[in-house]
């Protein structure tokens, strides 16, 4: 689908990236946003991440289940523990390449999450990082999925609001 236009709609609960495409397709993602100051380009970006890590996601093939009924393709709904996803590698983004950290043992993803939120703020101010936009720390958990992703954007809007 080659995409002809952006459209973005925001609520109180979070916000919708709508990529309208040739034809009337379309691809919606709807996004829970922890921070309301996050700009357009930073919801796109995070939008488009998201259909990345969507489009490497594997699951069951329709019919595949144990009890034999369809998923239609859709991947699993229920909710995925922690012990599923750790130890955790951290990836960081510096000075034009990536930084692995493996091994690394958190409770939680909420953990996972503000650990990476709070890296991504350091990188912030790393004077070697030049070009500061688009992701800023990656973790993947046991299988190689991406688990959480923080990107420049939101480290600012981040450090931005703690500072108030």
């Amino acid at each position: 689908m080659q995409v002809l236009d952006t459209t973005i709609h925001a609520s109180p609960k979070g916000a919708t990236v709508e990529f309208v495409g040739e034809g009337g397709e379309n691809i919606a993602v709807t996004m829970v946003v922890s921070n309301p100051l996050l700009g357009d380009a930073a919801l796109v970006d995070r939008a488009r991440e998201m259909m990345l890590q969507c489009a490497t996601f594997s699951y069951q093939a329709e019919g595949d289940r144990p009890d034999g009924k369809a998923d239609a393709g859709r991947p699993g709904t229920g909710r995925l523990t922690d012990t599923s996803h750790g130890p955790y590698t951290f990836e960081y983004r510096e000075d034009g390449s990536v930084r692995r950290l493996e091994g690394v043992e958190l409770p939680d993803l909420e953990a996972v999450r503000h650990e990476a939120l709070r890296s991504a703020i350091d990188l912030l101010d790393d004077a070697a990082e030049s070009r500061q936009d688009g992701w800023a720390v990656r973790v993947r958990g046991r299988d190689g999925s991406v688990v959480v992703s923080v990107d420049f954007e939101e480290a600012r809007q981040e450090r931005a609001t703690a500072a108030m």
